[in-house]
């Protein structure tokens, strides 16, 4: 025995494995089956004694012992592997998916610090106690909430002078007058251009610990400017939490998902009560995976970093995941799982992605067996038919039962394979939902800057006034500027006026623009939207406000500073839509893998992103129209075939995100996500291969033998299936012991000899004979006849694709041929149905001695 080998209920496993392999449902489940038919060869060993059947089943029940152990080693391997290649995937995007959120934030703040409203505030409240002080102090709270209407990702905003003191906040429940000065210092001598804390913060009693971004406020942009304030904007982290794990938590195997601080304590979890806030985990970043104990039960865990967003990794926090170790490795409930056509199992296990070379070849090893076993029970119920004996039909039953067995003995490894194809489609869909979330979540933000610039208070003043709104021009660029290297998913920010001409753009490249009269739809909309909420986009469309390419235009009104209810002009953001949505489907895939790929896509299956080269933007997808009539935040996954390939596809419906798209939201834009994993290549020409024969149709022993009857052995070649008499049946062989002749022709149907028993006997490829055309590599077998048992050289093989049965047939049911209807190149005699099989089917006669003395003698 391997010193690595241990052994676990009979079967010998891999040490690394015996703390997990009890957990592994299908491991278990196919254990103690194959155990429970590991007994029953034991039985037919000794029934067989009685029966005459001549079968070795002490070796037949070694070869399914040993494939046993191996299929349970490789199975066990292959469920952690993907086990916890989920977990680390889904530990990643919760990281990743809340840290390219709070790169979004870190934007908000350094903009609204400059907002001219704040500072001017800062620079004329007095106090609490003066009149104009109060009046300014609900002008700047109103502005407060109009930035978190849309922005609905705050709950407070809180705005101090530089001692501290807390001169405006939108939350006035909180009764707080200060800021901690330790806080406030920190903020004030920054060099960075944000200040991210997740901490208890005195000025936020209400939580033990929140995550504000906070920015001096200084009388200019100048870098030497004096400060005048601290700004902090108070985030809803554990609501945003709630919504990202929501997205990834798949409920049946009780996982939990956190996020830990640098120590490792928990700062988020999915399920407080089973891991509380603020509870120690270990940090699992160098192993695949660990088993850990906590509150008496064991989890498989696993921890991941960030990968960042733009160069932004936040505060130094962990994606975690850990199930509960007898929830991690569940088997797919049989009643949600779908049957797979057998031509997509042979593909996908010709792609060594999902289906490795060690598991191939468990799958190899056991068809040799089954096909050995079904060649054995085969030729023992040719043997059968050639005695008399009181045992004949006893040994019939036991040969159909051992052969049942068998098939039993195979169930496990089809059960497998549809299981990895349903984990496939599992993961299509979970991917599918992931991308467009981001992609949800993306654009939420673009609503939200177009409608908030809107109300910058200097654009509102300069296009009230007109006449002098042109020379205003290169300030009001300068503002956009500005904006647009804070946010740096815009190629252009541009305002109009009501006439839609341009008045200034951020983007210097661009300033030919400038003077130029907009005449899209979205203009004359974004002209008339009825309140500070609304906003409108685009189509997706080609635009050469983006160099000719395809994208999204968001735009809100600008509206009188002395009149809220009269719109002046327009704002409006290009986005840059080619890198941005590339980039969301790229960081959704599982990395290092080149056999999946994902589309953004609208319901007329127009594409809008790629993460595949070959599929252009604006290009139709060809494939069924249900996968484009998904309701919003409806999924679905199926196998798809296209050009001869097969591919798991899995697509989400977009739902929105917060207010964005809601019911509360005007805009409508379904954009579908569709993933697609490739399974493998059509196998177009293995059908018969693929195709696995039970060892014995139970029909037969329906049909007692008597003196009226003949016994037919059947086969096929190809699709055409033949006959013969079953007592001119020698034996069928391997076509393995095929010696084969030199190829001097190969059209000549002599392709070489075998040695049988001290014979050595010519065999022969009958295919153009009966009119099938079938590759060399579906010939797997070699059937010896015989016509005349006193003379040996009346024997031949003749090589076919599959064994079938040994059928009963009445005498009078043969039909045979006259050879002027059929001429004389046929090999065939007669014809029968066979009506003791799953269906009925009819059966074509050889000659034998026509074989023999048409092929073999030439």
């Amino acid at each position: 025995m391997s010193k690595n080998l241990i052994d676990y209920k009979g079967i010998q496993v891999k040490k690394e494995l015996y703390p997990i392999i009890k957990h592994i449902e299908d491991v278990d489940k196919y254990r103690e089956e194959l155990g429970r038919l590991s007994s029953s060869w034991d039985i037919f060993a000794l029934l067989g004694q009685l029966g005459d059947i001549n079968i070795d089943i002490g070796k037949t029940k070694e070869n399914f012992l040993n494939l046993t152990t191996t299929l349970l080693n490789h199975l066990s391997d292959e469920t952690v592997k993907k086990t916890t290649s989920e977990m680390k995937f889904k530990a990643q995007v919760a990281i990743d998916v809340v840290i390219r959120n709070l790169f979004e934030r870190t934007a908000d703040i350094g903009f609204l610090a400059t907002d001219d409203d704040i500072r001017e505030f800062l620079l004329h409240f007095v106090s609490k106690y003066n009149k104009d002080s109060v009046e300014i102090r609900e002008n700047i709270k109103k502005r407060f909430f109009e930035y978190v209407k849309k922005y609905s990702v705050y709950y407070d905003i809180v705005l101090a002078d530089t001692k501290g003191k807390i001169l405006v906040r939108l939350d006035d429940s909180v009764d707080i007058d200060n800021i901690d000065l330790s806080f406030i210092q920190k903020v004030l001598n920054t060099d960075d251009e944000y200040v991210e804390t997740f901490a208890s913060h005195n000025f936020i009693p209400q939580y033990k610990k929140s995550l504000v971004y906070s920015y001096k406020v200084t009388r200019t942009n100048s870098s030497n400017s004096e400060t005048i304030g601290v700004l902090s904007l108070c985030f809803k982290f554990q609501d945003e939490m709630k919504g990202i794990f929501n997205n990834l938590l798949d409920k049946k195997n009780k996982e939990i998902i956190m996020l830990l601080d640098e120590e490792g304590r928990v700062i988020s979890s999915s399920d407080e009560d089973c891991i509380a806030l603020n509870s120690k985990q270990e940090i699992i970043l160098d192993d695949e995976y660990k088993i850990v104990s906590f509150s008496s039960r064991d989890f498989i865990a696993k921890t991941c970093k960030t990968t960042g967003y733009q160069g932004f990794f936040g505060l130094k926090w962990y994606g975690h995941i850990m199930i509960p170790l007898e929830y991690a490795f569940l088997s797919e409930e049989s009643n949600s799982a779908k049957e797979v056509d057998e031509l997509i199992i042979e593909a996908m296990m010709e792609n060594e992605e999902h289906f490795s070379k060690e598991l191939k070849e468990v799958f190899n090893k056991s068809r040799n067996i089954q096909d050995n076993l079904s060649r054995v029970i085969w030729n023992g119920n040719v043997a059968q038919s050639k005695i008399n004996s009181s045992n004949r039909e006893f040994s019939k039953s036991l040969l159909s039962e051992i052969g049942v067995t068998g098939s039993k003995a195979n169930s496990s490894l089809n059960n497998l394979n549809r299981t990895i194809i349903n984990s496939i489609l599992k993961d299509s869909e979970f991917i599918s939902s992931l991308a467009i979330d981001i992609m949800d979540r993306n654009l939420y933000e673009r609503a939200n800057d177009c409608r908030w610039w809107s109300l910058t208070t200097y654009f509102r003043k300069a296009f009230d006034e007109l006449e002098t709104l042109e020379s205003k021009a290169q300030e009001i660029s300068s503002i956009l500027k500005y904006i647009n290297d804070l946010y740096t998913v815009y190629t252009n920010i541009l305002v109009y006026d009501r006439s839609g001409k341009i008045i200034a753009v951020s983007n210097k490249k661009e300033s030919h623009l400038i003077g130029r009269v907009l005449t899209n739809s979205w203009v004359e909309k974004s002209l008339k939207l009825k309140n500070t909420q609304k906003y409108c986009v685009s189509n997706f469309e080609k635009s050469t406000l983006y160099s000719n390419e395809s994208t999204y235009i968001y735009c809100s009104s600008i509206r009188s500073f002395k009149n809220e209810e009269q719109i002046t002009g327009g704002i409006a953001v290009v986005f840059d839509s080619k890198p941005q949505f590339k980039a969301m489907l790229q960081e959704s895939l599982p990395q290092n893998k080149d056999s999946i790929f994902a589309i953004f896509a609208t319901r007329d299956k127009s594409v809008i992103s790629s993460s595949n080269e070959s599929i252009e933007i604006n290009s139709k997808i060809n494939i069924d129209d249900k996968f484009f009539s998904l309701k919003n935040g409806e999924k679905i996954s199926e196998i798809v075939e296209i050009d001869n390939k097969y591919y798991a596809l899995g697509v989400r419906c977009s739902k929105g995100y917060r207010e964005y798209k809601s019911s509360s939201d005007d805009y409508v834009n379904d954009i579908l996500c569709l993933v697609f994993v490739y399974i493998g290549k059509k196998c177009l020409n293995k059908l018969s291969k693929i195709k696995r024969k039970k060892f014995i149709n139970s029909n037969i022993l329906k049909k007692s033998f008597n003196s009226s009857c003949e016994e037919l052995a059947t086969f096929h070649l190809g699709k055409k299936f033949l006959a013969v008499n079953a007592k001119n049946v020698v034996e069928s062989i391997g076509i393995e012991k095929l010696e084969k002749s030199i190829d001097m022709d190969k059209n000549n149907p002599f392709k070489g000899m075998v040695l049988h028993k001290d014979r050595l006997i010519s065999v022969l490829d009958i295919r153009s004979f009966v009119n099938e055309e079938i590759k060399n590599e579906e010939l797997t077998t070699i059937i010896l006849l015989e016509y005349d048992k006193d003379n040996k050289e009346h024997c031949i093989g003749i090589l076919v694709s599959s064994l079938e049965s040994i059928s009963v047939v009445e005498k009078k049911a043969i039909q045979h041929i006259q050879s002027h209807f059929l001429g004389a190149g046929t090999l065939v005699e007669s014809i029968v149905e066979i009506d003791d099989l799953d269906e009925p089917q009819v059966a074509m006669i050889l000659d034998i001695k026509k074989i023999d003395d048409n092929l073999t003698k030439k």
